[in-house]
């Protein structure tokens, strides 16, 4: 990879001119290669690029092939592709020899997770995203993942919905999505404000389900409706709107003036036919609502956006960048081309609803350079200084020139980068996988019945090239009877380490669940995983006192505004008491969701109740490092149990602190994450 982030093959290159020119190279070594090769061989890369495969002739010599041939072919291709793979496959045998492609994406989506999604409509990027705008429209797509209103059967959805929970699902930081909610707009027509919070208590909102139409097809359908309201009836006038959807969805945004009230007052189809048919409306014309609205909105023809993109890449990225990906996705969806053409920027500037230079900023970030040719090859790893260029590449057809407006092609990435936090385990769970695979193809039936004595007994002494390159303490793990089988570690030969712990909480699912299919076993060497820590060791610097309030304002937590003096000395005196067993009773509170869990705390201290150990063992690490941990995602805390994290010492901090918790304080804090605990210490705690 050159410093500049770009892949090292030269882009004007294409598969079989890399695959040629290796050829060439590797006729110059004894191999031997075959002068037929220089027309019996072809080459593509694969979709993401990430793989030049290679097909060769079915009657290519297997050892030859593995031992000789492979080895030093990658040698050599490695050295100008570093990020990529050279995969050989035999003619009539594609999909049986592209192993390292199976397995890559088998990775990929066990980081990336592609089943755990959020879905937004289409008609939002089309239609909403021009009129709200990218930092409205963000915070509406976060209001309607929090409150699920996609799962609701009813028409809204009422909850307590905090900024703190909202900023996860935007690149809006909490005082950006504060500003937001307290400002009125469009964001109207989604959701809206019905009691407003106070101390550790969120606001509630009101979440539509149905995804509203929007401003300028409601102006339209209004106008459709004044003009035949006296020569048909409602059922009539919905009737030939239906046939006319078609018509309705080409109104695009900007194309209608539309009235100031409409920014100010949520408008439905059922207000319309209300104004112009007022009296009781009958079942029939309201399904005929509800189908129509069905029928321009089209909530079944959605962007899929994975959580793993919330949860990585929306801090990289600010609101408009965001926006640009997932807009230009749903042209890609829909249009099935992962390049879009455009003239000027107008259209760009329509689509964000931004102002009139951020589309030349945007693109001007993920332009090609003119030597860079035709194509685009993505990055296996989400590059930092590349930013936008890391899902988008813009190739200008015309120079500038004033008074004349630029043509531009925009080629769109149809998957995720992976993040840099990941690189390490992408590459290891790889060779992992490599391994396992390589073992069964060889010994299918010994490796399935015994794992013991698999490298002993192998009639040719040879290593694979795959097998050579895998380090000594993964092939332990392969020769160790019943590993596979039972997935329980050998903890007998580890001192400290508890033994009676369920599954052995030290070999984590994230390796686990990594096999590729069902006859390909995942197995590797339990000994790699860090034991839990002795928590009678004097060593131990997980061990952390109860720090208690003198973290927090408490007069600002308590609202000390209606305690008389004496009232607020007693309980500050029994707060600073009982720290461990209040904080407790603030975790259990918030964890059951209980009303108002700060006064409820203070009850139950006035009244000497006592809550589970699990509670209590949170309450040792304090307000701050419990919050802190809160926030954590489940990949990166999977992670810390393996011992893999940022060599960082606040952060070892917390991994410390985190592995030091027993399994029930896990779950629970777990739990904790969905709450406004971590919001409460943020209004409450000293900085």
């Amino acid at each position: 990879m050159s410093a500049n982030g770009q892949n090292n093959h030269n882009p004007k290159m294409g598969a079989s001119e890399v695959w040629q020119s290796l050829l060439e190279d590797l006729k110059k070594t004894p191999l031997e290669i075959p002068e037929t090769w220089t027309k019996e061989t072809s080459a593509h890369w694969d979709s993401e690029e990430l793989s030049l495969i290679v097909t060769v002739p079915l009657d290519t010599n297997d050892v030859w092939l593995d031992r000789r041939f492979l080895p030093l072919a990658k040698i050599y291709f490695g050295q100008d592709h570093d990020q990529k793979q050279l995969v050989v496959q035999r003619k009539g045998r594609v999909g049986q020899d592209d192993l390292l492609v199976r397995v890559q994406r088998s990775v990929y989506e066990e980081i990336i997770e592609p089943n755990k999604i959020v879905p937004v409509s289409i008609y939002m990027f089309r239609h909403w995203l021009p009129v709200l705008g990218a930092s409205p429209f963000w915070v509406v797509t976060a209001m309607r993942q929090v409150s699920f209103v996609a799962k609701s059967e009813e028409s809204s959805v009422l909850k307590p919905i905090s900024s703190w929970v909202l900023a996860k699902w935007s690149p809006l930081s909490r005082s950006q999505i504060s500003e937001r909610l307290n400002k009125k707009g469009y964001t109207s027509w989604f959701f809206k404000k019905v009691k407003d919070g106070y101390e550790d208590v969120a606001p509630e909102f009101n979440v539509w389900s149905q995804i509203p139409v929007a401003p300028h097809h409601i102006l339209w359908i209004d106008e459709y409706f004044r003009q035949h309201r006296e020569e048909e009836s409602a059922a009539a006038i919905l009737e030939s709107l239906l046939d006319r959807t078609g018509e309705i969805r080409r109104i695009k945004p900007g194309d209608l003036d539309l009235p100031s009230s409409y920014s100010k007052q949520r408008r439905t189809l059922l207000d319309i036919v209300a104004e112009y048919f007022p009296g009781n409306l009958s079942l029939s014309v309201s399904d005929l609502v509800i189908q129509l609205e069905h029928q321009i909105t089209r909530p079944n023809l959605a962007v899929t956006i994975p959580h793993y993109f919330f949860h990585k890449y929306l801090g990289e990225l600010n609101s408009n960048e965001a926006a640009l990906i997932w807009y230009l996705r749903s042209l890609y969806k829909e249009d099935e081309s992962n390049e879009v053409k455009f003239t000027g920027y107008l259209p760009i500037k329509t689509a964000l609803g931004c102002g009139n230079r951020t589309p030349q900023r945007l693109l001007e970030k993920s332009a090609l350079s003119k030597d860079a040719g035709d194509g685009k090859s993505w990055d296996t790893h989400y590059q930092p200084g590349l930013s936008l260029s890391n899902w988008l590449s813009v190739t200008y057809l015309n120079e500038y020139k004033k008074g004349v407006a630029r043509e531009y092609v925009i080629k769109i990435r149809a998957t995720e980068p992976i993040h840099e936090d990941d690189k390490g385990y992408y590459a290891r769970q790889i060779d992992l996988n490599m391994a396992d695979s390589q073992l069964y193809e060889e010994d299918n039936s010994e490796v399935a019945q015994n794992r013991t004595g698999v490298a002993q007994n192998r009639t040719d002494s040879t290593q694979s090239p795959l097998e050579s390159n895998i380090p000594s303490d993964f092939k332990v793990a392969q020769n160790r009877t019943g590993v596979a089988q039972n997935g329980q570690g050998d903890t007998h030969n580890q001192p400290g380490v508890a033994q009676n712990k369920e599954g052995d909480s030290r070999i984590s699912g994230h390796y686990n669940n990594s096999n590729i299919n069902k006859s390909l076993t995942n197995t590797f060497n339990d000994s790699l995983i860090p034991p839990q820590p002795d928590k009678n060791s004097s060593d131990l610097s997980t061990y952390l006192e109860v720090v208690g309030v003198g973290e927090i304002n408490i007069e600002k937590l308590l609202g000390f505004g209606s305690y008389k003096h004496n009232e607020k000395k007693k309980l500050v005196e029994l707060i600073n008491k009982n720290q461990k067993l209040f904080l407790a009773w603030i975790f259990r509170n918030h964890i059951t969701a209980a009303k108002f869990p700060v006064r409820l705390a203070v009850s139950n201290l006035k009244e000497g109740n006592i809550t589970e150990d699990h509670y209590l063992e949170l309450a040792e690490l304090g307000w701050g490092i419990t919050a802190q941990l809160a926030r954590m995602n489940e990949h990166d805390l999977s992670m810390w149990e393996l011992g893999i994290y940022d060599n960082d010492e606040d952060q070892e901090k917390l991994v410390q602190a985190y592995k030091y918790l027993s399994a029930p304080a896990k779950k629970e804090l777990t739990k904790l994450r969905e709450t406004s605990y971590p919001q409460l210490f943020e209004n409450v705690g000293f900085k």
